[in-house]
């Protein structure tokens, strides 16, 4: 029979006294997580989390390497949590549970982040928080990427709260003389599978969301002169108001 740690032996009260120095969040429940930088992570040798690429944000979009890291200021001394299970599992309900990881715009992490943990972890994750870029701005790399988080987001995780934050866009003169959809239009725009909202289709696919929040980040926009500009600058209008209430109606367990 193994033989039990010494600090195992100690009692619970004080290893749990003693994982909270070791695991110092400074009261942030949220935990930014972010692509590092690729010239950074091309300096850093040996890799231990996955590698993916991701493309430049420029006119260029290069394909670089990288990996994901956490940005928020905490202090976490996460080397314990390999030194057997027992320990890992003590520390992982200190490190995941009632805990939201937000990915803001770096989406391409998120299958990464959470495939680097076992299975027995990723049902503590319930919370995340995402940036859905603005559909007239997406390329197909784009598109394949939110495709494939909400595959992931569908099959292996257990989310219950969603905090979802949509690019729009405000033309110069506002949106004034625009249409505004509610959530019937939408319903309607679903029914129908309108192919510039299929990043929402694809979202819909999530299953068990118990909490939901909807908000929009609006930026500057050019002048509706194609349909597809012009269905974006009203839809940005939308966001908060009746793409929230579908969204709701839609993803909502029990709404």
């Amino acid at each position: 029979m193994t033989e039990q740690s010494p600090f195992l032996r100690v009692p619970s009260e004080i290893r749990l006294m003693i994982y909270s120095l070791l695991f110092d969040d400074h009261n942030e429940r949220t935990f930014e997580i972010r692509n590092q930088d690729p010239e950074i992570y091309k300096r850093r040798d040996p890799h231990a989390r996955t590698q993916y690429r991701v493309l430049g944000r420029d006119l260029v979009r290069q394909s670089k390497a990288t990996t994901y890291h956490l940005v928020t200021d905490v202090e976490l001394h996460v080397s314990i949590m390999r030194v057997n299970r027992k320990i890992y599992e003590e520390t992982a309900h200190i490190l995941y549970v009632n805990r939201a990881f937000s990915f803001g715009r770096d989406i391409e992490a998120i299958v990464p982040f959470f495939s680097d943990m076992t299975t027995q972890t990723r049902p503590m994750i319930q919370e995340i928080a995402l940036v859905k870029q603005g559909s007239v701005y997406t390329r197909d790399y784009d598109r394949c990427e939110w495709s494939g988080v909400c595959d992931f987001l569908k099959d292996s995780m257990q989310l219950r709260r969603l905090k979802l934050t949509v690019e729009g866009g405000r033309p110069s003169l506002g949106w004034e003389g625009l249409p505004k959809y509610s959530a019937s239009d939408f319903k309607t725009l679903l029914n129908v599978r309108y192919e510039p909202l299929e990043w929402v289709w694809e979202l819909l696919s999530i299953k068990g969301i118990r909490n939901l929040a909807v908000e929009s980040e609006i930026h500057h926009c050019p002048p509706s002169h194609s349909s597809a500009m012009a269905f974006f600058a009203a839809f940005s209008s939308s966001i908060e108001k009746g793409f929230s209430e579908f969204l709701h109606s839609e993803l909502v367990v029990g709404a």
